[in-house]
């Protein structure tokens, strides 16, 4: 069974892919649905499984890699993020009509109950809530006790744990990188500020559009994470990150990259001297009554992936959105979220460069059918009227509406990232909670 990052790590990218309304384009003719492939299977489908692991399987998220993505310990090097405490136990308040919520996307006009039973959507569980309870949930593909991928929705994470740091004092996000990491020096990350590589304004060539070109520094971060034979023993996510060359001026473009996912994470380790999941368990998972632990990938070189290999129930994941919304209070006794953090996420949004700019911004438009949006804080969207939304390869996702008090959640194995149905999450909150505008 290979032990390899690499596939996970392409997870990581948050490409558009080939969209079109055509049901065989979106699925092997082989392939079982969700509801299939999500059950338990015994012993010696288990062991064919991992001895047929292979770096393209969570990459294609066809069978095996929608096994590996809800079982990532079995495949990867991990570390343990700890709970602690008693769980916070999640209230039940089911709200049926948010089954009949209806979008059209590129499986055609549906309501999400017809999503769900979709076997093209390949959505394996949904959560939504409002004021702190659970009001939708549906587990198609998944046990509610998996542990499944998040995909770069993860992202979210490093950029909390900055912000908290800087809150306390600890960080300053107007300094370079360099301040903060010296090997970073007569590198092309010199001088640039960490608020840049925060919102991906790094100014550098790393996007991941540029993924698989022979040589560049982000398909070298990327075989650096599965130990290729054919680099250097020594090669390692920061020697990629070092090779990185300058595209433009910090802060004028929005280039998404989780390469400044990892230099931000790098930061926060060396500011604090703790080793990532540490920091994750510390700041986040024990002061929030999670149900269970969650894991953090590691590179063949020990290096923390907090850019997106994170594994969580997705009841947790629901736990940790409410941290950004009025009823965190319902899963920890003290605020997470630094007070100012939505106000400072709000100002830093710029929308201008994110959609005329990044393939991610014209993906965001095409899949939400808006334009009033930005991005900043590792948050893939940040909308005109202040909800936050993050994905993760395969159709992971994280909504969060602190006005209407609203957290979506789901878990997907999206075929070869061909479809997206981000669209749904926004709607729930649009046509449920969000009161009408006059007119």
């Amino acid at each position: 069974m290979k032990k390899s990052l690499i596939a996970v790590a392409a997870c990581l990218i948050i490409g558009s892919g080939n969209l079109v309304a055509k049901p065989a384009e979106f699925t092997l003719p082989d392939m079982q649905p969700v509801w299939e492939s999500g059950k338990a299977i015994d012993a010696e489908q288990t062991r064919k499984m991992r001895n047929s692991y292979t770096y393209t399987a969570m990459l294609d998220a066809a069978d095996l890699g929608a096994y590996v993505s809800s079982r990532l310990t079995e495949f990867l090097p991990t570390a343990t993020v700890s709970r602690s405490g008693q769980v916070a136990e999640l209230e039940y308040q089911l709200m049926p009509e948010i089954g009949e919520v209806r979008f059209t996307s590129d499986l055609g006009e549906l309501s999400l109950n017809e999503v769900l039973q979709d076997p093209r959507s390949r959505m394996r569980a949904i959560m939504v809530l409002h004021k702190g309870k659970v009001v939708f949930e549906q587990y198609p593909g998944l046990r509610p006790y998996d542990s499944h991928f998040w995909a770069s929705a993860a992202k979210t994470v490093v950029s909390l744990l900055a912000a908290q740091l800087a809150s306390d004092g600890q960080l300053d996000l107007k300094k370079p990188v360099d301040t903060y990491l010296p090997e970073l020096k007569a590198t092309a990350w010199e001088g640039i500020a960490l608020e840049h590589i925060l919102h991906q304004h790094a100014g550098l060539d790393i996007n991941e559009r540029s993924m698989g070109e022979p040589g560049h520094p982000i398909t070298d971060f990327y075989r650096a994470a599965a130990g290729d034979e054919n680099l250097p023993e020594d090669a390692d996510f920061m020697s990629a990150v070092k090779a990185a060359e300058k595209l433009s001026e910090p802060g004028q473009f929005f280039e998404y990259s989780s390469m400044n996912t990892f230099v931000l994470g790098a930061v926060l380790e060396r500011v604090t001297n703790q080793p990532m999941q540490d920091l994750i368990s510390e700041r986040i998972w024990r002061q929030v009554g999670m149900e269970g632990d969650a894991h953090l990938g590691l590179s063949a070189s020990g290096e923390p992936a907090p850019m997106g290999v994170f594994s969580s129930r997705l009841s947790d994941l629901a736990r940790y959105g409410l941290l950004y919304t009025p009823s965190w209070n319902v899963v920890s006794e003290q605020p997470v979220v630094p007070e100012g953090y939505l106000e400072q996420v709000y100002q830093a949004a710029d929308h201008s460069s994110f959609l005329n700019h990044d393939y991610l911004g014209q993906r965001i438009v095409k899949n939400f059918k808006e334009k009033c949006v930005g991005a900043s804080y590792q948050w893939d969207a940040v909308f005109c009227d202040g909800d936050l939304y993050k994905s993760g390869r395969t159709g992971q996702a994280l909504y969060v509406s602190p006005e209407t008090d609203t957290v979506v959640v789901w878990f997907s194995s999206s075929y070869q990232n061909k479809i997206w149905m981000e669209g749904y999450t926004r709607q729930i909150v649009e046509q449920v909670f969000r009161q009408p505008k006059e007119s």
